[in-house]
């Protein structure tokens, strides 16, 4: 299977409402154990794996926080996940990922079939993330935070939680955005000349290969064939991607 290029960067970045110290939030929230019982969400999480974001009266959950939870309702932690056939990520989509995860619970049969939660034990759902709609913790990882995303909400939505909860996964959607005016945007005559620099230092897999494309850049600024907002974009991206390959290696 070939390799999925990468894209750039988003140009805004979440504000994230800070976590609150407590579950008190939670106290109405209840689901059924694996074997029927009911517990309160506020029980089984710990106070950092909870927050409320006031602005869109949500409580939000970690992704830790739902797989405790989802373990505790019987859901297995092995589901199935298929990507979508007919979105490929590249720069043009802000290197979209879709996927379908399958997720299936193993509690205790109810009398009218299926599981105590529903009338199905498998739920399938779509989950989507880009560089847009991704906070920056989340990014180098897009396509494994589309499968937590579509996980998180399966599990939520299975056990009749999803009205009132949200994944930290998708509560991106909810965050107030700060607007920064991008140095060079998709579809303009600079950028669409320097595509292939971009895809080569997003594409380089290790850290050796981003110095040999960081080489070649180099030559190429010397011999004065980009413009400043080009030379600009292409050093920002580049000590961005050697700071993660830093990180990595």
């Amino acid at each position: 299977m070939p390799r999925k290029k990468k894209i750039i960067e988003a140009s805004e970045e979440a504000v994230v409402e800070t976590p609150k110290k407590d579950t008190e939030h939670l106290i109405n929230a209840t689901f059924l154990n694996k074997e029927g019982k009911e517990v309160k969400v506020s029980d089984v999480i710990g106070e950092h794996d909870c927050w409320y974001l006031n602005k869109v009266g949500k409580h939000i959950l970690t992704h830790a926080a739902i797989k405790s939870i989802a373990r505790i309702a019987g859901i297995s932690m092995n589901y199935d996940v298929e990507e979508s056939p007919n979105v490929v990520p590249d720069y043009r989509n802000e290197l979209e990922h879709i996927v379908r995860v399958t997720i299936h619970c193993k509690a205790k049969e109810s009398e009218k079939g299926g599981c105590i939660h529903s009338d199905e034990r498998d739920l399938t759902v779509t989950g989507e993330s880009n560089r847009v709609s991704t906070p920056n913790r989340g990014r180098g990882y897009l396509r494994k935070m589309a499968e937590k995303r579509a996980f998180d909400i399966a599990v939520l939505e299975h056990l009749n939680l999803y009205t009132s909860i949200f994944s930290e996964e998708e509560s991106a959607d909810f965050e107030d955005k700060k607007e920064k005016e991008p140095i060079l945007m998709p579809g303009t005559k600079d950028f669409e000349s320097i595509v292939t620099e971009i895809n080569a230092i997003l594409n380089s897999d290790s850290m050796d290969r981003l110095k040999i494309v960081g080489g070649k850049i180099r030559a190429r600024i010397n011999k004065k064939k980009y413009n400043e907002k080009q030379i600009k974009y292409l050093k920002e991206l580049y000590q961005r991607e050697y700071g993660k390959k830093s990180d990595a290696f």
